[in-house]
């Protein structure tokens, strides 16, 4: 039997066991190793996202070791990093496009747009066999179209866990780079969660000349002093968006940060980002997953700045390479991010840390 935390409805969570499944020719089962807990997962537990069919086992930032490969799983499985085989550490790209919508048969350049893009973790029930579609299990069945990645030799599984959220992160980035580098550049990032974190330790591997954090919780600025940040912003000391502005414009020699990511979720952080953004600089969004509410801007700033606003929506299942090249760096001390770990028969407690903002980051570890 295959132990697995399951939301059978919203805010309800149970313990419940699964038959080990029979392994299709095109499919294989992962043992999970590590899987972290992302905010994704805590708005699915209340939920707030429309497209989670409960029940289901949540979980979609996972690595492990590959413990039954169908014969065929090499042929309907994309594999990056080299032939798998039995044993092998991997992660998971959870996200799966549909290949038929508009977007799949129009922009396939873009999976991520996929219209009915299914999720391991989050859009897929536990209800019909073989059941285990999440990372918060023993288990995990990774079905045809999938794509997996291999991780580089040594790798700890709580980094590899991290592919997910740094794909995430390195998209960002990538929305305002382009294929250009951030040598020279200095790179405000607005909130010190997870992905903040990663985006700031992604820009400075980028070539990030100066790295701005902005944050208020003393834990998460002190985790953003080792993840590459060259300047912190206290939100303790500097209480106003105003001040806050100042400060970056301070730090900038009046002139404002070449790029501004936002990763507060936060709708109030978006206004006063575009302030402290250069004329001719990028503002990405990247923080806003679910719709918390809209905020006032003036289009005025936009326009006087002849800057560019870009969101950012996930990522291509073939950005898990670039976030592995950024974990694999050697520069960062990545698994630290995991500051609280629990067992599957404590996922709820796990959920509830990581809403609570007790931890940085919360693991599962089988």
């Amino acid at each position: 039997m295959v132990k697995a935390a399951v939301i059978v409805e919203p805010e309800k969570l149970e313990i419940k066991s699964f038959d080990v499944p029979r392994v299709a020719e095109d499919a294989l089962l992962v043992k999970v190793k590590a899987c972290g807990v992302c905010g994704t997962d805590v708005h699915v537990f209340h939920g707030h996202l429309k497209a989670a069919p409960f029940p289901l086992i949540p979980g979609h930032e996972l690595s492990g070791v590959i413990e039954e490969l169908g014969p065929r799983a090499s042929e309907s499985i994309v594999v990056r990093g080299g032939e798998l085989r039995g044993g092998d550490a991997v992660t998971v790209v959870p996200g799966l496009p549909c290949g038929r919508c508009y977007y799949c048969l129009n922009m396939p350049e873009l999976p991520n747009l996929c219209t009915n893009r299914l999720v391991y973790g989050v859009t897929r029930s536990c209800r019909a066999a073989p059941h285990l579609y999440g990372g918060y299990a023993e288990y995990i069945y990774i079905e045809p179209g999938s794509w997996v990645y291999k991780l580089p030799e040594g790798m700890p599984f709580e980094v590899g866990a991290l592919a997910e959220p740094t794909a995430v992160s390195t998209r960002a980035l990538g929305r305002a780079l382009g294929s250009g580098s951030a040598a020279g550049l200095t790179v405000a990032v607005q909130g010190g969660g997870a992905i903040g974190l990663l985006a700031a330790a992604a820009a400075k591997v980028a070539g990030a000349e100066r790295v701005i954090l902005i944050d208020r919780v003393e834990q998460r600025l002190r985790m953003a002093e080792r993840m590459g940040a060259d300047e912190l912003v206290d939100m303790r000391e500097f209480k106003t968006a105003e001040g806050r502005v100042k400060r970056v414009l301070e730090l900038t020699g009046e002139v404002g940060a070449d790029i501004t990511i936002e990763c507060t979720g936060v709708p109030a952080a978006v206004p006063e980002g575009l302030e402290m953004t250069k004329r001719a600089g990028k503002y990405v969004e990247v923080g806003h997953f679910t719709d918390p509410g809209g905020v006032e801007i003036r289009p005025h700033v936009i326009c006087f700045k002849d800057m560019d606003v870009l969101g950012s929506w996930v990522y291509p299942m073939a950005q898990f390479g670039e976030a592995l090249d950024v974990l694999s760096s050697g520069r960062f001390p990545f698994a630290e991010l995991f500051t609280h770990k629990f067992k599957i028969t404590d996922a709820l407690k796990a959920i509830e840390a990581s809403e609570k903002g007790e931890c940085i980051k919360a693991l599962i570890v089988p």
